[in-house]
């Protein structure tokens, strides 16, 4: 893979890290320092200003990380079953956050997020690799 003008996939991933933790930590503000819901989502849900920030660099971060791994796929040689498994993690993951937000049970976004997890552990240190 050419890193002419791309930079090493070490730094990338360091980068897109950073936005995803900043993301994380401005989402971890108390709601009742977040000021007023700006968008209602659900009973119990809403965006606030400081969650549309948030939101903002955990999406940038996410989708930069995200090309990352894509991109180097092909040099993970990674077994099809293994890629398979994975990417059934990280979309069943993905899913129970967003169905956390509008269903009734509200921990179903620990669960989701621990599934996308393991796929993110496993992923992003081999995609970090050379």
């Amino acid at each position: 893979m050419s890193q002419g003008g791309e930079g090493a996939p070490r730094r990338q991933v360091v980068a897109a890290a950073l936005l995803i933790l900043a993301g994380v930590l401005v989402l971890l503000v108390p709601a009742g320092d977040e000021g007023r819901v700006l968008v209602p989502i659900s009973e119990g849900h809403g965006l606030s200003a400081v969650d549309g920030v948030g939101a903002t660099l955990l999406a940038c971060g996410g989708t930069w990380l995200e090309v990352l791994v894509v991109r180097r796929l092909p040099y993970l040689a990674l077994p099809p079953r293994a890629l398979f498994a994975l990417g059934l993690l990280a979309g069943l993951g993905v899913g129970l956050l967003i169905a956390s937000v509008f269903s009734g049970f509200f921990w179903w976004w620990a669960v989701g997020a621990t599934t996308l997890g393991v796929a993110v552990l496993v992923l992003v240190p081999l995609t970090a690799r050379r």
